[in-house]
């Protein structure tokens, strides 16, 4: 993070419940980083609010979120800060992410299309093909993305419902109800190992990305639009995706399919309460 009048940089790493050594080895290795240790696993979004609540506190101008399976290239940062001194009406920033090892784009900022479902944006395309230049994106994936500290401190934090997936598509779109815009900036480079964390196509993966949705729509569609969207897509995923797995010989999945449905209404329900008390 960036503070005034102080030193410019500081680096927090949010140890996240872990079980092996981590901690022992960034105090060894990396000393002069900050580590804040957290006793149990709280999930993507509330681990992070902890440490951006702690620059918020420090009067940070602008947090980096690096997800612990990313690289920045260098010059990651000041090209994002560039992009946001020359954009003060943005909130959000990010860049080029690529997929480690390979010359292909993960994502270019984030998608949303009309049912809610969130995507990365040029996802696969050769790096030679990208052609996309710097412009506005409807959401910043929360794996390397420079956020606005100003922003944040009208906007909020990540939504503390979400252990992981969706809560920064939610923080997208909640900055852009306050007028915010969201911004890729192409010559940002990192890189990341997609899926390390809770592994590409898993079960696990495929429910929270489940659940995740259902809370996102029930919070940012239309009320009317959402509240026929839940159902439905609870329907389908009961009806059509959970057999469809079972054909395909995957019962994990379908497994994951049917629990992603439950806690999708669950929370989508909570939801809907919650969206009638935030201030508009």
């Amino acid at each position: 993070m960036e503070r005034r009048g102080v030193a410019p940089w500081r680096v927090i790493v949010v140890d996240n419940g872990s079980a092996d050594d981590t901690d022992a080895l960034l105090r060894r290795d990396f000393p002069q980083v900050e580590v804040l240790r957290l006793r149990d696993n709280l999930g993507f979004g509330r681990a992070n609010n902890e440490a951006m609540q702690r620059a918020l506190d420090e009067g940070a101008e602008f947090i980096a979120l690096v997800n612990n399976d990313v690289e920045v290239e260098p010059g990651w940062t000041l090209a994002l800060l560039d992009a946001a001194r020359a954009h003060p009406e943005a909130a959000f920033f990010c860049g080029t992410l690529l997929f480690k090892s390979e010359e292909r784009v993960n994502s270019t900022g984030l998608v949303i299309d009309s049912f809610g479902r969130a995507r990365d944006r040029d996802f696969g395309l050769p790096r030679a093909a990208l052609s996309r230049s710097d412009g506005p994106v409807a959401g910043v994936s929360g794996g390397a993305a420079l956020l606005r500290a100003s922003a944040l401190r009208q906007i909020g934090l990540f939504d503390p419902a979400y252990f992981a997936y969706y809560e920064d598509v939610e923080l997208s779109l909640r900055a852009a109800q306050k007028g915010f815009l969201c911004w890729y900036a192409r010559d940002a480079v990192a890189r990341h190992r997609f899926g390390a964390t809770a592994g590409a196509g898993s079960a696990r993966q495929r429910y929270l990305l489940g659940r995740g949705h259902l809370r996102t729509v029930a919070l940012h569609q239309p009320l009317l639009k959402a509240a026929a969207l839940v159902p439905l897509t609870v329907a389908y995923r009961v009806a059509v995706k959970a057999p469809l797995e079972l054909l395909r010989r995957r019962p994990a999945l379908a497994w994951a399919e049917l629990c992603a449905a439950a806690g999708g209404a669950l929370t989508a329900l909570q939801a809907f309460t919650d969206r009638s008390r935030r201030p508009r």
